[in-house]
């Protein structure tokens, strides 16, 4: 899913976001298989702690927040992958499309995982 960004960053930054829903427990195995796929070096546990908190913390439907900007490895090279999440409520059931914005090939390969585990969902 393509998604707009709308700030600039010091980093080359795509012009589109990987974007994709994801239920809260779906989120720590995502960002863990990241980093262990196509990362060198990705999120870390506290990392992906402060994500899960960030986006737990976000109660209103239809809410967007900026998650953070986070330091990753990719090809031996640092570079960052910026996340923002977007929360849809149903009764008690809360729903995240979270956006991840990095470099264009990152970008790619970030929206590869995204429906290499949207196709699992569906086996």
């Amino acid at each position: 899913m393509a998604y707009q960004k709308d700030n600039t960053n010091d980093y080359e930054e795509a012009p589109f976001a990987a974007g994709m829903n994801f239920g809260l427990e779906e989120i720590e195995p995502f960002l863990k298989g990241l980093s262990s796929s196509i990362l060198d070096s990705g999120f870390s546990q506290d990392e992906i702690n402060t994500i899960q908190a960030e986006i737990n913390a976000i109660k209103e439907d239809n809410e967007e927040k900026e998650i953070g900007t986070f330091n990753v490895i990719y090809k031996g090279q640092q570079t960052k992958i910026r996340i923002q999440a977007e929360i849809h409520i149903e009764d008690v059931e809360k729903e995240v499309v979270l956006y991840m914005f990095s470099i264009q090939e990152l970008v790619d390969l970030i929206d590869e995982e995204m429906l290499k585990t949207e196709d699992e969902r569906d086996i």
